[in-house]
């Protein structure tokens, strides 16, 4: 995103002597919407309290955290609509300030396990609340006041500046201060502030710390932004003030944060769904189902009913042993909120049959899994029973007609079934199917095989009751 820029506007003499001036600062870009960018910490004012002015698409919001509003030990419960780590503890406001329908959080004060501090954003204040503002140690509760003006400008933002009758020298600007190179120097009037940059900690002058991002560990993406103010004096002389800034925002699924953020590493990734963050082990690179970023959703163990065909999991939301997300290709099942949360153009399918995986890739645009499958209706593919078998290896076999392939594979009640694979059958006909290969599968031959390759009758390799561990990933 480029820079916000100034626009001008014109004012009398009248105007700039001890008065409020309102100016405008609108983007050169419009087509992005919903892009939370903070602008401005410190107002001149009296009373020297900072506030912060963002914009998005649709209107402008203003919020003020005052010390009125502070209150130390307590936490407001049952509100909270995020969770992040922010690594140091005034972050927390600005993460609010990014969050649309934030105006209160709570900062737990005692270090998490990687070093940060956990950030609760809150869409309501306790104003109305009261009861669930509970006495907690160890806890922070700060609510913030806040207004919202429709803007006639597509993507401007309001800032509001006190001007008096004073020649302000911007220590700034002019390079006159002592400010850290990972601290922000603010003008103020008659002086400057030195504050450390998030990740760092110090009194502004001296600045120790990490990134803001542990970009072993998180799919946040990162955009640094310059923004710059004006001030104007008496004589209407001009003094320019530029900072830097980080902006987050969150990855919903591996690819975005493989093309965006430049992860290219298999590991942890924190990714951010309607529920909230979820920690799942993402798969860059090629692993056999092409280079990219891949999203884990399922993880089926042919040995057990867990995902059986029958199974409610196929057909509702239900996260399944979410901790099985967070490792790779290992023995643990797991469904993920993935399954009905990514939207993808790929799905990447694995089986793993003793030391050995093999993998093939079906080439499917959808909303999610969970919308090709859990209607129940019948959806074709077309990879051809040779690449299914692949997935098996030499072992693999299959009658030699119907072989009907998709999504959600019904022959009848009792014969082979399978939610993703192949079907087939002796006779020129889908309606008593004996041989399969599959996940989410069951039926005869045998009917607590889930996930694998089962055939009888006149096949084309002889019978086989081959279990496997399954992996399901998108991209």
């Amino acid at each position: 995103m480029d820079p916000p820029t100034l626009v001008e506007l014109n004012q009398s003499n009248e105007e700039r002597k001890g008065r409020v001036r309102t100016e405008m600062l609108k983007p050169e870009e419009t087509e992005k919407p919903r892009i939370l960018t903070e602008i401005v910490r410190d107002i001149w004012a009296d009373n020297h309290i900072p506030e912060t002015y963002f914009w998005d698409a649709d209107q402008c919001r203003q919020l003020k955290f005052t010390p009125e509003k502070e209150f130390d030990n307590k936490r407001l419960k049952n509100h909270v609509i995020r969770i992040v780590e922010v690594m140091t503890i005034n972050f927390c406001e600005n993460m609010c300030y990014m969050e649309p329908n934030c105006v209160s959080i709570n900062i737990e004060k005692r270090v998490g396990l990687h070093g940060g501090y956990s950030c609760e954003l809150n869409n309501v204040t306790h104003e109305g609340h009261e009861l669930e503002l509970e006495k907690e140690e160890n806890y922070f509760y700060h609510a913030a006041e806040w207004t919202t003006e429709a803007s006639g400008v597509a993507l401007s933002i309001k800032k509001t500046v006190l001007i008096e009758n004073f020649i302000d020298v911007n220590e700034c600007t002019e390079e006159l201060h002592s400010c850290s190179a990972d601290a922000v120097c603010t003008n103020t009037k008659g002086s400057y502030n030195c504050t450390c940059n998030p990740g760092y900690s110090g009194d502004g002058k001296i600045c120790k710390g990490m990134s803001v991002i542990r970009k072993d560990t998180t799919a946040a993406l990162i955009i640094e932004i310059e923004l710059t103010t004006r001030t104007i004096d008496f004589e209407n002389r001009f003094y320019t003030d530029k900072r830097k800034s980080l902006f987050i925002f969150s990855a919903s699924s591996c690819k975005e944060v493989y093309e965006k953020n430049g992860f290219n590493t298999s590991g942890v990734k924190i990714l951010h769904f309607g529920s909230g963050p979820i920690s799942i082990f993402c798969h860059m690179g090629d692993f056999g189902c092409g280079n990219g970023g891949w999203t884990p959703v399922m993880k089926i163990d042919g040995n057990k009913e867990t995902f059986h065909y029958d199974s409610l999991f196929w057909s509702n939301t239900t996260e399944y042993n979410s901790a099985g997300g967070m490792t790779g290709f290992d023995s643990q099942e797991t469904k993920l909120p993935s399954y009905w949360n990514t939207s993808f153009s790929k799905i990447c399918l694995g089986m793993r049959i003793g030391q050995t995986i093999n993998f093939t890739v079906i080439n499917k645009r959808a909303e999610s899994l969970y919308s090709l499958i859990a209607d129940g209706q019948y959806r074709q593919t077309s990879l051809g029973r040779d690449t299914w078998k692949k997935l098996v290896g030499s072992k693999a076999s299959l009658q030699t007609n119907c072989n009907k392939e998709g999504f959600n594979l019904y022959s009848s009640p009792t014969h082979s079934k399978a939610k993703i694979g192949i079907i087939s059958n002796e006779q020129n006909d889908c309606e008593s199917c004996d041989s399969r290969i599959g996940f989410g599968t069951g039926g005869y031959p045998n009917n607590s095989n889930t996930c694998g390759n089962v055939a009888k009758h006149h096949q084309d390799n002889g019978d086989r009751d081959i279990k496997a561990m399954g992996y399901i990933l998108v991209h």
